[in-house]
């Protein structure tokens, strides 16, 4: 059967060069919105983390090594959770799910500011990640298989960098809070502060599709998605060099920035408005970086870009370490630059990894790489906390952070290069006849 007619596609008014009409394009829209204020209001909820945890530690009696304990739980809960719903988002649907993570972590979030001791403290933050991991995974593949192959880049990118607005949010939270409340218990009201994203779960859920569903096409049936299909011949050595890959990326992410205020309060001798300041200034670069990177991905390719965010991720995090705290007019311009680079090597994970599986798998590959990844860089952060006692915060963050460049451009090598890759399921083209 012809089924041009019938293909919102082709034939209809409004479309455009690439054969889109204006209900792809919307549609589009809708997804990236979705899933950019859906990482953002994640970006919001996790990074407001990092601010209360100087403030909780005294409160709840925890050391610093608990807190890299409970950090590093919490981020391999996010890696199950990223696995859990990357699976059953390619089963029931990118949007039902992505509805369900935010809520879960908007929930989660708010029940930490309950907190009587350090063990209810990690029950709350462990729930808080297992959703938090989900976001990722299936807001990434759900924009992946909207997006043009020539834009994907900086589409996924993108949404990458509404995290940098979301931490912003946190910020300003943390600004306001800390200036009203007493420490003691402003870090409570900072956590009540992470239900407001709940509300945006109903509103996705009743105003985005999925991108099968908007071309109304039928794919080719293909097996129920698991994970041990991306451990088949075709697929195993990807799906574990892309995992080693995910590590390097988040062993860098969430060593710099989980650990950042706790460093510029303790070691620096910062105030709540002056870690808000250096803080701000990350956050700034942090966006430019994973903007930038989308144009660089398109531009030059996957590989040389994540190499080009490595180097420089390892080099700005140890500039910042060993500039001299007397300096701060040159600190402020580094911590710039270590925003820009360690938010921009993130910000090619979602496009990159998109291209690295087939549809059938996206959402379980995706979730699989990016969270077993993140599961396994919480090492990171872990021996960050138990290294401070001994070398301080600067140069425990410093040694993790080189660490994981040195992981990603090791897994970088053994990867091919996806620029331009065609998802040939991902607007229905690979499609059967009636």
């Amino acid at each position: 059967m012809n089924r041009q007619s019938e293909d919102p596609r082709s034939g209809a008014s409004g479309t455009d060069p690439h054969g889109e009409n204006e209900q792809i394009r919307r549609h589009r829209r809708r997804a990236v919105a979705a899933s950019g204020i859906g990482w953002g209001l994640d970006g919001f909820t996790w990074t407001m983390y990092g601010f209360a945890l100087t403030a909780a530690m005294p409160v709840l009696g925890m050391s610093s090594t608990d807190t890299g304990i409970i950090t590093a739980v919490s981020i391999v809960a996010s890696a199950v959770g990223g696995i859990i719903f990357g699976n059953l988002a390619d089963r029931f649907g990118r949007v039902n799910m992505l509805a369900i993570v935010i809520l879960g972590y908007s929930v989660f979030t708010a029940l930490t500011a309950t907190s009587q001791d350090g063990l209810q403290f990690l029950l709350w933050r462990t729930l808080e990640g297992l959703f938090f991991g989900g976001e990722w995974a299936v807001g990434a593949a759900l924009v992946a298989e909207y997006a043009r192959p020539d834009r994907r880049g900086r589409v996924l990118a993108f949404v990458q960098s509404t995290y940098a607005m979301g931490w912003a949010l946190s910020t300003l939270a943390y600004l306001i809070l800390y200036s009203v409340f007493p420490a003691e218990v402003a870090w409570r009201y900072l956590f009540l502060v992470g239900i407001l994203p709940a509300v945006l779960a109903f509103i996705i859920r009743r105003t985005t599709k999925d991108a099968a569903v908007v071309t109304g096409e039928k794919k080719v049936e293909a097996p129920k998605a698991t994970v041990g299909s991306l451990f088949t011949p075709e697929l195993r050595f990807r799906t574990i060099v892309a995992t080693v890959l995910g590590i390097g990326v988040q062993g860098i992410y969430y060593s710099v920035f989980i650990f950042l205020p706790t460093y510029l309060q303790e070691e620096r001798g910062l105030s709540f408005v002056g870690t808000a300041g250096y803080t701000w200034a990350a956050i700034l670069g942090s966006f430019v970086g994973y903007v930038s990177s989308g144009f660089l991905l398109d531009r030059f390719g996957r590989r040389p870009t994540f190499l080009f965010f490595f180097v420089g991720s390892a080099g700005s995090v140890s500039l910042f370490v060993l500039t001299s705290a007397a300096r701060p007019e040159i600190a402020v311009l580094i911590i710039v630059l270590l925003g820009f680079f360690a938010s921009g090597q993130a910000g090619g994970t979602g496009a990159y990894l998109a291209e690295l599986f087939p549809t059938s798998v996206r959402g379980t590959g995706q979730g699989f790489s990016y969270n077993i990844g993140r599961g396994l860089a919480a090492f990171g952060p872990l021996t960050v906390g138990s290294l401070a006692a001994s070398i301080g915060w600067g140069y425990a963050i410093m040694t993790i952070a080189i660490a994981g460049a040195i992981t990603g451009i090791i897994a970088l090598s053994l990867l091919p290069e996806t620029k331009n890759a065609q998802l040939v399921e991902a607007i229905g083209k690979e499609t059967s006849d009636d």
